[in-house]
């Protein structure tokens, strides 16, 4: 006895990580305002090029602060 074919009908969600470039912060920007700001730079790029397609952003997996000495100091 052969075992009967079911025709299906298949959607599917992908979710991506991408990196976004979102800007950079003088020597008084405190960490907490450089994360905040970085975030809501990150997803308006995002949604300002998604605008148009059905795509949701889910949220910020991650930032990464990248901070440099500006001046060498003694002691």
């Amino acid at each position: 006895m052969s075992k009967p074919t079911i025709r299906t009908s298949t959607t599917a969600l992908v979710q991506v990580t991408v990196e976004v470039p979102a800007g950079s912060w003088g020597t008084g920007c405190e960490l907490s305002q450089v994360y905040k700001q970085a975030s809501e730079e990150a997803l308006g790029k995002l949604r300002r090029v998604f605008k148009e397609e059905r795509i949701r952003i889910v949220g910020v997996a991650s930032i990464k602060a990248i901070t440099t000495d500006t001046e060498a100091r003694n002691g």
